[in-house]
């Protein structure tokens, strides 16, 4: 989990909750930030430069972690 206050708009996370494996997890970049919820882009067609044109999910902070991870 990441605390609210060190999340920015355009921080690399990785979405896995607990009840994921290990090797499961989502990759995003932080679009949107507001009071204590987060918006994040997982899917944009690998055009990371612009995630800002693609919709953000609203995820839960307790499942963030910073950085993506590798394959």
């Amino acid at each position: 989990m990441i605390p609210i206050e060190e999340i920015s708009v355009g921080d690399r996370v990785h979405y896995q909750p607990e009840h994921f494996t290990e090797d499961k997890y989502e990759n995003g970049i932080v679009k949107e930030k507001r009071h204590n919820a987060v918006w994040v882009v997982y899917h944009c067609d690998g055009n990371w430069d612009n995630f800002k044109e693609y919709t953000g999910a609203l995820t839960r902070i307790d499942d963030l972690h910073k950085g993506w991870k590798k394959l």
